[in-house]
């Protein structure tokens, strides 16, 4: 597929050498290709409307790649304004997944790592192929986007479902598209600032500069944001979970005819962020045989019940399966299991920094200073040109990113510096990431009723990097542990793909869409060995190179079918059947058996019915929907103790492997209403019942007596219930000239369990934010309180061992707690 990379790099002369030629107006229709000039214009449409109604049937997305009205589309899009995110205090994903129930993007992992869920469908593991991925102006995203803020959104439209006949790769449950301002034909600038407590401060700023007449224009954008944390590290006094970012971008738009326009972007972002909050739960204390004291740990006695299921550990056979017949030692049965939510109160934790605080890597002599958290830079250019073909429209899209990660942790999570084995509980990892992805497609006339799409998708994806200890054992001495290689990776995919749809009377339309998927990822890139082995494990021979490589093809069609109906012109009843798929992966620890080195791939089949509505003149929307997703090849995460042949020590780590079969089914609605000129209700609200229907794995054995099944259990880190609701008021200041606004949201998710044993979880939470402010023209302040009666629930956790005993116990991730700020924000 290095023809479409040709083709896209080369087809800026190609394209605008007939652009030039071209003097017919294009056709004018209901819908349209999205184009850069059409994007421009929509923002201001979009600021001008958003003052007086947020209705479905006067937004605009581009879901299916052409400009189409929310309400005409025939899937469940949650899209929200600018202006709409600003008033909700929307700054990045985690917070718009609490404005839309059936979305998950909980920083667990501080802004790393990011495990999204729609519709009960997840990845618990960043090396697993996620099911849902960001597109930002339809350029894919691969990591990073925790660390992406909002400030600069013209609008963003989560889309629910299989998406992968337009979007590929990595969005079989789903898609997030973030639209951002684009550079217009007139002198203006927006600056918005915030002060907050937790030593909160940000400041953006953006600035639209033309340089040619209706021809060439440019976006310059920055932003610098700080977060100082709300928890504090018992071991060194300072504050944990803090963040830093600092970014800017341009944007240079080019239409040098009504027939052609091209967008040339960039954008650099560096996130610095120190440890993430999280705690570890204890264990109960044993002497002798005996269990001296519960030590406030949750675990449930061995024989007792836990969530409607008795606790039943079992050893492992000779084939190292959990069995019945083979009783556990003595302390596993005494530790019993981790059980229910966490316990844990307070402001205070304990984390490992000291080790963190200044390393000097032995093996070279480099000296990487603080290294605690995250320290990443992630660098992207853009390039999306459009030619209007006397109504067809040639679109080409590249995207070229380059990004360094370099994340150290305390993996103990309360500051122990060795396990019992003499394993360091500290790693570092500095890692490299570069993708490239590459798309053409040719879009028919939108007016007729017969119309089309067809496209070529590339990507290609490298990743190295070095890990370390950081500290290790030398006889009674701790020295530093060397970096040693991590082995790579390298993905590529090509897909060609298309859409027909036809509309058959006024009422009825039928669509079809469909992409043939190639993917081949390949490990341990270039053959490079990991060091000499000192012992023996896994795959790697004592005395000999240590290599892990491998290679495996993922093939896939994916498919789309909808019908939908329009009764009225603001209504909309639609069906559809999706089929899609993500790709397997290998897991790249040294020391890991030969039968845990790759997973397969995973596969959803998925159906969904739903209606969309506006009434009452456009003051009442509602969308309603129901669907099911039927997986098969389902991937979730285990832990496996190995011993590192490098260095010998004894380590845990997590992998992914393939448990079976699963069913996600449930209902979502979305009600809005503008009860009058000053007041607006909305309501969201998603029901999702996701558990495994069939399929084996080795945890529940352990727990469960020997039973591996994993049928009837709950997939982890889906709510059953979320919701969010809002009441906002806007009004005149009599006299002044002025408007007074104010809102309130209240959010909330059930219970969402760590892993599929079910035994760990995370209790419901409500969030309320309120804020209230004063506008003018050109200018707004806001006062606002997030989490206002400080609900200190944790957001998830996941089943670990105890740092000094390596006993089974939990780790909970701690949430942001009450917060009160100031934004203000003047447009010019």
């Amino acid at each position: 597929m290095s023809l479409i990379k040709n083709l896209i790099i080369t087809s800026a002369a190609a394209l605008a050498v007939p652009a030039f030629a071209q003097t017919a107006a294009p056709p004018k229709s209901d819908a349209k290709p999205a184009t850069s000039t059409d994007a421009a214009k929509s923002a201001a449409d979009a600021a001008s409307a958003a003052e007086v109604s947020t209705g479905s049937s006067e937004i605009v997305v581009t879901a299916r790649r052409v400009n189409e009205r929310l309400i005409d589309v025939p899937l469940t899009i949650r899209a929200l304004t600018g202006r709409e995110l600003q008033e909700r205090g929307i700054n990045s994903l985690t917070d718009l997944a609490q404005f839309t129930p059936g979305l998950s993007y909980s920083p667990d992992l501080g802004r790393t790592a990011e495990r999204p869920v729609i519709r009960g469908i997840s990845a618990l593991r960043p090396e697993a192929p996620q099911p849902v991925s960001v597109f930002v102006d339809g350029l894919y995203m691969r990591d990073g986007v925790l660390g992406v803020m909002l400030d600069d959104a013209q609008r963003v439209e989560v889309i629910k479902g299989p998406q992968s006949a337009l979007y590929g790769r990595s969005t079989y449950a789903g898609a997030i598209n973030y639209i951002t301002v684009k550079p217009g034909n007139e002198f203006k600038g927006v600056v918005q600032g915030t002060v907050a407590e937790a030593g909160e401060t940000s400041l953006f700023a953006a600035v639209t500069v033309p340089l040619v007449k209706d021809t060439l224009t440019m976006r310059v954008k920055a932003r610098d944001y700080k977060f100082g944390g709300q928890y504090t590290n018992t071991q060194t006094g300072n504050k944990i979970g803090d963040e830093s970012t600092r970014a800017g971008g341009v944007i240079l738009s080019y239409t040098p005819t009504s027939h052609f326009d091209a967008r040339l972007t960039y954008d650099t972002n560096k996130d610095r962020d120190g440890l993430f909050n999280a705690t570890v739960r204890t264990v109960p204390t044993q002497v002798a045989g005996v269990i001296t004291s519960q030590n406030g740990s949750t675990n449930a006695a061995n024989g007792t019940v836990c969530n409607g299921r008795t606790v039943n550990i079992v050893g492992n056979n000779a084939q190292g399966l959990p069995d019945a017949n083979v009783p556990p030692s003595v302390t596993n049965r005494l530790n019993g299991w981790p059980c229910g939510s966490a316990t844990f109160t307070g402001t205070t934790v304990t984390r490992n920094e000291r080790d963190l605080s200044n390393y000097t890597d032995p093996a070279t002599g480099i000296n990487y200073g603080k290294i605690a958290g995250l320290d990443r830079e992630i660098n992207r250019t853009g390039l999306t040109m459009n030619l209007d073909l006397g109504g067809y429209t040639l679109t080409g899209q590249a995207g070229w990113t380059r990004q360094k990660s370099n994340i150290a942790a305390d993996q103990s999570y309360n500051g122990t510096q060795f396990a019992i084995t003499g394993a360091s509980w500290t790693s570092y990892d500095r890692d490299k990431l570069d993708y490239n992805s590459y798309e053409l497609r040719l879009t028919s006339p939108q007016d007729q009723p017969f119309t089309w799409l067809v496209g070529v998708f590339d990507y290609d994806e490298k990743t190295s990097g070095m890990s370390s200890g950081v500290i290790a054992r030398s006889g009674a001495a701790v020295v530093a542990d060397p970096l040693r290689p991590k082995s790579g990776t390298k993905t590529s995919n090509s897909a060609p793909f298309a859409r027909l749809q036809y509309e058959i009377d006024k009422q009825w339309r039928v669509s079809v869409e469909g992409r043939q998927n190639k993917e081949t990822v390949e490990a341990g890139v270039g053959g490079a060995s990991l060091g000499i082995a000192r012992v023996t494990a896994g795959t790697c021979v004592a005395g000999q190179p240590c290599i892990i490589a491998g290679t495996q093809t993922f093939k896939d069609f994916s498919p789309r079918f909808t019908v939908d109906y329009k009764p009225a012109k603001d209504m909309l009843i639609y069906g559809q059947l999706a089929r899609g798929s993500k790709a397997g992966g290998f897991n790249l620890s040294a020391g890991l058996p030969s039968d845990t080195f790759t997973f397969k791939g995973e596969t959803v089949e998925s159906g969904e019915l739903g209606v969309k509505m506006s009434m009452m003149n456009g003051d009442l929307s509602v969308n309603a929907a129901v669907f099911r997703n039927n997986i098969d090849g389902l991937q979730l995460s285990n832990l496996a103790t190995i011993t590192n042949p490098i260095s010998g020590n004894v380590a845990t780590v997590t992998i992914v492997n393939n448990v079976g079969k699963a069913r996600t089914e449930g209902v979502e609605f979305d009600v809005w209403h503008r009860v009058n000129k000053w007041l607006q209700l909305n309501a969201n609200y998603a029901y999702t019942d996701a558990k495994a229907i069939e399929g084996t794995e080795i945890t529940n054995g352990t727990l469960y007596g020997g039973n591996r099944s994993v049928a009837g259990f709950t997939l982890p880190r889906t709510p059953k219930h979320s919701a969010a609701a809002s009441a906002s008021v806007d009004t005149p200041l009599e006299g002044t000239g002025l408007r007074a606004f104010g809102r309130v949201d209240v959010v909330y998710q059930s219970r969402r369990y760590a892993e599929i044993q079910n035994m760990i979880w995370a209790d419901p939470y409500a969030r309320i934010n309120m804020s209230a402010g004063v506008r003018g023209k050109d200018w707004r302040a806001t006062l606002w309180v997030k989490n206002a009666a400080n609900d200190d629930t944790s957001l998830n956790g996941f089943r670990y061992l105890d740092p000094v005993t390596f006993r089974r116990t939990a780790v909970d991730f701690l949430p942001r707690l009450r917060q009160i700020g100031l934004t203000v924000n003047t447009t010019f």
